[in-house]
């Protein structure tokens, strides 16, 4: 799995990143097949932080992404949307269907 931190408009600390680099290392345990993430951090505006996480699976993109005060609430909050999307995705792959019993088939 490849992980690129970006940040933009400011430089982030090397504790940032090892923390971004530990979260994006636990999605894993969410959804198995993740080719990629992504995350860009972002302080363009004056007082609002962005974080944002593009996960790469198996035939699609997920994107995940929060706007708060800090860093550490906007990395919170992304990685919280970024692991309901996984986990539905994750879902989905599992076949939820009753299998017929040998007795109603015969």
């Amino acid at each position: 799995m490849n992980i690129k931190v970006t940040a933009r408009h400011f430089n982030a600390s090397e504790d940032l990143q090892a923390r971004v680099q530990e979260v994006a290392e636990n999605l894993q345990k969410y959804y198995p097949n993740i080719t990629g993430i992504s995350v860009i951090l972002d302080a363009e505006k004056k007082n609002v932080r962005r974080a944002e996480f593009i996960v790469s699976i198996l035939h699609q993109t997920i994107s995940a992404d929060a706007e708060e005060e800090n860093m550490g609430k906007a990395l919170e909050i992304a990685i919280e949307r970024a692991e309901r999307q996984l986990k539905k995705e994750n879902e989905k792959l599992k076949d939820h269907r009753a299998q017929p019993t040998a007795s109603v088939v015969v």
